[in-house]
């Protein structure tokens, strides 16, 4: 067999390979997709976000903030960037403050019998390295106290002061 040939099967298969790891990494790419792989992220270490979830929206049967940070959380995983490189705060208040309650006092809040929907979620993220944060002026207005409140929530003083601290400290801030 000549060089030329040898060489050229060593190509298709080095060629082989890649295409190979690029279909496992990404997880199969349709035909459509082919030839436009994601940008990767370049930061992997110290990575800081501050979440303000203010927006009583919903997706997938729990609020739409705690929804993406979920996902978030998620892409930061599949990227093997450990709870040790990121830190990541969510700031609750205005109309998502509720989705902070116990089940006793979601259920009152909403006139409700089916819980929190969003404790789960909650106590998921608490586990995996999140800040999940509650102002207190949101609990005052509500008439809130600390008894209402999941245990694994924090409170802070306000969201507006504990979100610009945050900042100054170099977080990215991202709102919902």
């Amino acid at each position: 067999m000549s060089r030329g040939i040898k060489a050229s099967r060593g190509m298709r298969m080095i060629g082989f390979c890649f295409a190979l790891v690029g279909f496992t990494v990404h997880g199969g790419i349709s035909s459509a997709e082919e030839g436009r792989m994601p940008i990767g992220v370049s930061v992997q270490k110290n990575i800081r976000v501050v979440y303000q979830i203010k927006d009583d929206d919903w997706k997938g049967g729990i609020g739409r903030g705690l929804y993406y940070l979920q996902k978030l959380v998620g892409t930061y995983d599949s990227l093997a960037i450990a709870e040790g490189d990121r830190s990541i705060h969510a700031v609750f208040h205005d109309s998502a403050g509720y989705w902070m309650l116990t089940d006793k006092s979601y259920d009152r809040f909403k006139g409700s019998k089916a819980g929190n929907p969003n404790k789960h979620v909650i106590e998921e993220l608490v586990k995996r390295g999140v800040s999940i944060e509650l102002c207190a002026q949101t609990m005052k207005s509500q008439g809130w106290n600390v008894e209402d409140i999941l245990p694994d929530v924090k409170i802070v003083v306000g969201a507006y002061p504990r979100i610009i601290d945050l900042q100054m400290q170099g977080y990215a801030y991202i709102r919902f």
